[in-house]
């Protein structure tokens, strides 16, 4: 794989966004300066989501070179995303969230792995705003007790700046990531049934995966981010876990296609109808309830995405965890 120069590839950032304004004030410089940074083509595309507040205005006044995309009304980030990734011109798009403050120089490292034809996605490092707490290194994906756990992290403490030495991810998180606009596009970009939040870039990525492309993680691409601050303020704790839970369920049932496996989250689920109420896990049963009817669609999606795999539910597995046999540490669970 040689290494991309930086006029290479034209890139598209697209931002969501909804009731943002303050956010944007705050952290849309450091996008502009970073794209302005880039010597290649580029632009800048923030679609808003139906917000209530100034958020349009305020970018219409202080940034003319911006192209706003409005939503008329409000359908989540995954539909935010996929207009502005059909809106979008050139063949790499970056995908950030509205909260996310990047360095001028983290363009390049990511762009570095698409002269692979192989490669679908690159996540980016992120810390948190205090600049020292990572966030988000490479995720990991495991298989345990009926469900996919996405959690843990590992990171690359001396990476090399040879593209050659790619570090797998199990997904590429939404919020900081490059996408190949054309792979995106073939697999009907993000799934809006995971509307409003949550899930829908694991189900994206690992759709990837099982395709037979590749989702790689690039500690030399450095963004700062604090997890959930638009959704942790606009939504109450309950009604994000009853979310969270219900398409982690639709993750499941649309993509796990390993017998054992599907076995294994039978019984949890099964388990599960009894023990979350002596758990006092009560937002398990909502959850279930409304996955449960949206069932015919799920299976609907399953169907479809099932003739265009590649690749087994063990294969991705194994595929994922190959970041040891590069250096990588656990460092976050």
């Amino acid at each position: 794989m040689s290494e991309v120069q930086s006029h290479d590839f034209g890139i598209s950032i697209v931002i969501p966004n909804w009731n943002g304004r303050s956010l944007l004030e705050r952290f849309l410089p450091s996008v502009l300066k970073a794209a302005e940074n880039y010597e290649g083509k580029w632009e800048l595309i923030v679609v808003d989501d139906g917000s209530t507040d100034d958020s349009i205005k305020f970018l219409q006044k202080h940034y003319p070179l911006v192209r706003l995309i409005c939503n008329p009304g409000r359908g989540g980030f995954a539909r935010a995303a996929n207009r502005g990734f059909r809106s979008s011109r050139f063949e790499i798009v970056i995908l950030l969230n509205n909260d996310v403050e990047v360095k001028p120089d983290f363009i390049l490292p990511l762009l570095d792995h698409f002269s692979d034809p192989g490669t679908f996605a690159v996540a980016s490092k992120s810390y948190d705003l205090d600049g020292k707490t990572l966030r988000d290194g490479g995720r990991i994906g495991e298989f345990r007790r009926g469900l996919f756990r996405v959690y843990q992290n590992y990171d690359i403490l001396n990476p090399s700046s040879s593209p050659q030495n790619s570090y797998p991810a199990f997904l590429a998180c939404g919020g900081f990531s490059a996408f190949s606009k054309e792979k995106f596009h073939r697999m009907g970009g993000f799934d809006e049934l995971f509307s409003p939040f949550n899930w829908e870039d694991t189900d994206l990525s690992y759709r990837a995966w099982k395709r037979g492309w590749n989702v790689h993680y690039e500690p030399r691409s450095i963004v700062y981010h604090k997890p959930n601050t638009t959704i942790q303020s606009r939504f109450q704790k309950f009604t994000i876990d009853t979310i969270s839970k219900r398409n982690r369920l639709y993750f499941t049932w649309k993509n796990l296609s390993d017998r054992n496996l599907l076995i294994q989250h039978l019984f949890f689920l099964f388990g599960s109808l009894f023990s979350s109420l002596f758990e006092r896990d009560f937002a398990f049963y909502p959850a279930f309830l409304m996955a449960i009817r949206n069932l015919p669609e799920v299976l609907k999606k399953r169907r479809k995405e099932k003739r265009h795999r590649q690749r087994t539910d063990r294969e991705v597995l194994y595929l994922t965890s190959l970041w040891s046999e590069h250096g990588g540490e656990i460092v976050q669970s």
